[in-house]
């Protein structure tokens, strides 16, 4: 069985959640040729692309790429950590209903990953327990950057715990960004910013000590894990000259390799070679981040043109995704 791991969906039903019910969750939807979504006081998003929030358009692609089962994540953009606790706390229901309801109808093996309201950990610890027990979504996605609070926070040690005893993986994909000018207008907040975001929480998750607070949480970076594996060595002598990486009492990072999980979206196939050299090929999931721009319409093919082993080929395309998300063969 073959299982893309990066994908993106918005419920229609949650779109027509937010028409119906504005004041309640905090979102309005602004309506044209295709929806953008103004969440609480933020800036309304770029018209939604239609892929986003039509199920058929990921079938269509899945079935041409010869992918058996996908795990749908969450939208990041309208994720509304902005929103006061409740309004968050409805919208993710909202989400995460409309998700369970929407792949309920879709044939195949399909299964989704819950949005949860961080700005809030007790209630991003209900919205999770709800969306395991009662949905049947298999995990969380969530943004690594907490309206500026570092993952590490002990403030979130509630949320990795619930993860962690639901044996439900969450899987870290950025969009919020600090305002950098020199981003500038050559899409460098994607390349370089997201990239940073998914590197940054994976420093923190490690040198403030939630990799050993939780041993059994399992975390997914998506984008081959950012910079982080491929600047392991920078990691380790800053953790072996300086005492500020050594504050919080974590080992030397490179030992935590092997406690992330990654997906293939490198686009560079002696990157990917490295990254299953230095992680494991079982810490290796595909996938492709349909609909978007730097997805990879050909997801499978770096996987077979890495020079890796029949048994680590298979388990990246499949068994590892069947194992982590406990889906069925």
């Amino acid at each position: 069985m073959i299982v893309d791991v990066h994908l993106h969906f918005l419920s229609p039903r949650a779109i027509d959640a937010a028409r119906a019910t504005p004041d309640r969750l905090g979102v309005r939807v602004l309506d044209g040729e295709r929806p953008r979504l103004a969440i609480g006081a933020e800036p309304p998003t770029r018209p939604l692309l239609e892929a986003l929030y039509t199920l058929p358009r990921h079938l269509t692609f899945l079935e041409g790429q010869g992918i058996d089962a996908a795990v749908f994540g969450p939208l990041m953009d309208v994720a509304g950590y902005s929103l006061p606790p409740e309004q968050g706390a409805a919208w993710s229901r909202a989400q995460n209903e409309g998700l369970a309801a929407s792949l309920a109808e879709a044939s195949g093996r399909h299964t989704g990953l819950a949005t949860v309201p961080l700005q809030s950990p007790a209630h991003a610890v209900e919205e999770l327990r709800f969306a395991v027990r009662s949905l049947g979504l298999r995990g969380a996605m969530v943004d690594p950057n907490a309206l500026g609070r570092p993952l590490g926070d002990h403030a979130f040690d509630p949320f990795w715990k619930a993860a962690a005893d639901l044996a439900a993986p969450v899987i870290l994909h950025p969009f919020l960004l600090e305002a950098v000018e020199r981003f500038g207008r050559h899409y460098l907040h994607n390349l370089v910013g997201y990239p940073f975001e998914t590197t940054l929480a994976a420093g923190s998750l490690i040198l403030g000590g939630t990799l050993d607070r939780f041993p059994s949480l399992d975390i997914v970076l998506v984008h081959g894990g950012g910079f982080f594996p491929y600047h392991i060595g920078r990691f380790d002598r800053g953790h072996t000259t300086r005492p500020e990486a050594r504050s919080d009492g974590a080992s030397l990072p490179s030992s935590y390799l092997r406690r992330f999980h990654y997906d293939t979206l490198v686009q560079f196939t002696p990157a990917l070679a490295y990254l299953v050299a230095v992680a494991g090929a079982e810490r290796v999931l595909l996938g492709s981040d349909h609909p978007f721009w730097l997805g990879d319409p050909e997801p499978l093919r770096i996987v077979r043109e890495a020079g890796l082993s029949n048994s680590a080929e298979a388990a990246i395309l499949g068994g590892n995704a069947a194992r982590l998300f406990h889906l069925l063969a």
